[in-house]
């Protein structure tokens, strides 16, 4: 009886200790990737704008029905790639996270980015990605104005490497 006693008293110490560890895994995981889904998604939309060569180019916007970009900066709603002819299906549905991440675009692409058949864009457009840890394990997804899309490395900082702030 007592060795029983024992085995669960470790066997619970070692679970309380497990817990946090595990929910910081899963919270770090859901950040790497909606990071990495949108870094998918814009440069998916970058390849097709070279590819196809299409005078409007390729759009990566806020879509909250998946069909249509939703004219606003609500990231946290999923996006579609698509190529601006309204009879044509959306290349590519990205549908909202689960969780409580808030992503918050700012820069002129907020409600939308769109690639030209040269790779480059009408406006950069970063997105932070905020859990409910704060700042200090935010990240970003940034597009430059040439059209390069990076993710940050580092917890709490910009591609640059300044401090992310989240709202």
């Amino acid at each position: 009886m007592i060795e029983l006693l024992v085995t669960i008293a470790v066997a619970a110490i070692l679970t309380a200790l497990a817990v946090p560890s595990f929910n910081s895994f899963v919270l770090n995981d859901r950040d790497i990737g909606q990071a990495n889904s949108l870094v998918a998604s814009f440069n998916y939309a970058r390849s097709e704008a070279v590819k196809q060569d299409l005078p409007a180019g390729i759009t990566v916007c806020p879509s909250s029905d998946g069909n249509t970009c939703s004219g606003t900066a609500a990231w946290s709603g999923g996006w579609i790639v698509w190529d601006q002819n309204p009879a044509d299906a959306p290349l590519q549905t990205v549908p909202a996270f689960g969780g409580s991440n808030r992503l918050t675009a700012t820069g002129g692409g907020a409600t939308g980015v769109q690639f030209r058949s040269s790779g480059m864009v009408n406006a950069p457009l970063t997105i932070t990605i905020c859990d409910a840890r704060g700042a200090s394990f935010a990240r970003d997804v940034e597009v430059n104005a040439t059209g390069r899309v990076a993710a940050t490395q580092n917890l709490g900082q910009s591609v640059a490497g300044t401090a992310l702030t989240c709202p």
